[in-house]
């Protein structure tokens, strides 16, 4: 059930954790294989399920803010998710990386800032410290 307001609702459903498969509830018809990074096992992890919702919601966040300056939209977005061990169990490590084609990096960085106070899922991941985003002229990884 949507929460009041929604401009759009999707549930997805896993039965069974790392390994089968986890769909999309209703007729989207959407099925992905899950798996363990941790394993030899064909799937999709979540690591590359972050790495996905990230570049692909930020990228699009960006192009949102350039169009609103009247600048074409030209990123490129690269995003690593490392899985390291921690005290407690696990932990993701993201590192997102933007390159901009036009911009200067004064401007890049201001399209940014503000793309990740808009984009929802930049908002949920931003103020963790594992997470970094950075302009870059160059990509690193």
């Amino acid at each position: 059930m949507a929460v009041d307001g929604s401009l759009y609702h999707t549930e997805v459903v896993n039965e069974h954790g790392l390994v089968g498969e986890g769909f999309v509830r209703g007729n989207e018809g959407l099925a992905l294989g899950v798996s363990s990074s941790l394993i030899d096992s064909p799937g999709t992890n979540p690591e590359q399920f972050i790495g996905f919702a990230l570049s692909t919601c930020f990228n699009a966040t960006i192009g949102m803010v350039e169009r609103k300056y009247h600048i074409k939209p030209d990123t490129i977005i690269h995003t690593a998710v490392d899985g390291l061990k921690d005290t407690k169990g696990y932990k993701f490590v993201v590192r997102c990386q933007i390159l901009f084609h036009e911009l200067d990096d004064e401007q890049a960085q201001k399209i940014v800032d503000e793309a990740l106070d808009t984009c929802p899922v930049a908002k949920l991941l931003k103020a963790n410290e594992n997470v970094t985003f950075e302009v870059v002229d160059q990509f690193k990884f």
